[in-house]
């Protein structure tokens, strides 16, 4: 059994409102550091996503402050803002005020107001999972020597996390997967295999979570066409296999390469994503990916750590595609927990 943290006040407040919304059916990250060019700009409390239907999906800011003095109308000024500026759907703020005002301002500017007598009927089950500290308490204790300039796995963690807020495409797809192909590799290492298969749990959450985005767009097209999207998305990134041939030809007549256009696309022209491209095509596959990343995020926090061999049907067999996409044996992997 882990160690659990004695949360502060406020720390306890967001986990209690994070159990709320995960019940509700949401996936909820907490404590997401906004980022620009570089620079943190601010972190939001709780970040939600949902997915309403096969089209459609809902990403929410959540503002909380557990304080005698809230300050509850300049909260929901800075909530509606922030939800403007990261372009989501809705913002809620959840304050331990409880006048009746604040619930009116709210409403005449689109921002729910969890107030002081909501907040009061909160549970939190503390028996089954971790809190966010307890995670990055683990994570922070552990290094990248070799990758990543010697960050902690809590800065790679909190990097992944931060790219839900305004990387839901084919680049912070592409680029959480680099993270995750570290992890798995992590879990061989005897001593840190645990912590490593919690970190590799969350992080393949977070690449489900971007794919299910992605795919609300491309889902009802022909199973032929959403191959192609995928493949040039897995490939090529946001630019897509247009985008990166302008951009080749552009670079070529610049630097006057010896390699000629058609050898540069060949090169980059690989069969490497296709595992990907095959499974996550598939209509079955596209419907469940979301709950498949809820599933991976409830494991990476649960108390007591689950071994791939025990994992439901659907989820071992995503992570055995990942395996196989990373050219990780799945025999070894799953022989580690054994």
């Amino acid at each position: 059994m882990e160690n659990q943290t004695e949360l502060f006040k406020g720390e306890l407040m967001e986990e209690k409102l994070r159990f709320y919304f995960l019940n509700n059916g949401y996936y909820v990250a907490r404590g997401v550091k906004y980022n620009f060019d570089g620079n943190e700009i601010t972190d939001i409390d709780l970040f939600l996503y949902g997915r309403v239907s096969s089209l459609s999906r809902v990403r929410t800011n959540v503002d909380i402050k557990n304080k005698k003095s809230p300050k509850t109308f300049e909260r929901i000024l800075w909530a509606k803002g922030l939800q403007e500026l990261l372009k989501f759907d809705n913002c809620v703020v959840a304050t331990t005020d409880k006048k009746d005002v604040f619930r009116k301002f709210g409403l005449k500017h689109d921002t729910i107001i969890l107030d002081g007598n909501f907040l009061q009927k909160l549970t939190y089950e503390t028996n089954s999972r971790l809190a966010e500290e307890d995670l990055l308490t683990q994570f922070s204790l552990i290094k990248c020597y070799k990758q990543f300039m010697n960050q902690t796995w809590k800065s790679i963690y909190e990097t992944s996390k931060s790219r839900l807020l305004d990387e839901l495409d084919f680049s912070g797809y592409n680029s959480t997967l680099i993270y995750l192909e570290y992890f798995l590799k992590s879990c061989f290492d005897r001593q840190k295999k645990d912590i490593a298969l919690r970190a590799s749990f969350i992080i393949l959450s977070h690449s489900l979570l971007i794919l299910d985005y992605i795919l609300k767009d491309i889902a009802f097209l022909e199973p032929i066409q959403r191959k192609e999207m995928l493949s040039d998305g897995f490939k090529y990134g946001n630019l897509g296999i247009e985008g990166v041939n302008k951009t080749i030809e552009m670079a070529v007549k610049i630097a006057s390469s010896k390699m000629t256009v058609n050898e540069i696309k060949k090169a980059l022209d690989t069969t490497e994503m296709d595992i990907l491209k095959e499974y996550f095509s598939k209509s079955e596959t596209t419907k469940n990916i979301f709950k498949w990343s809820l599933a991976f995020e409830r494991l990476a926090f649960q108390k007591e750590i689950v071994m791939p061999k025990d994992l439901d049907t659907e989820l071992k067999g995503t992570l055995a595609i990942m395996l196989d996409f990373f050219k990780i044996n799945r025999k070894d992997f799953f022989d580690i927990y054994s």
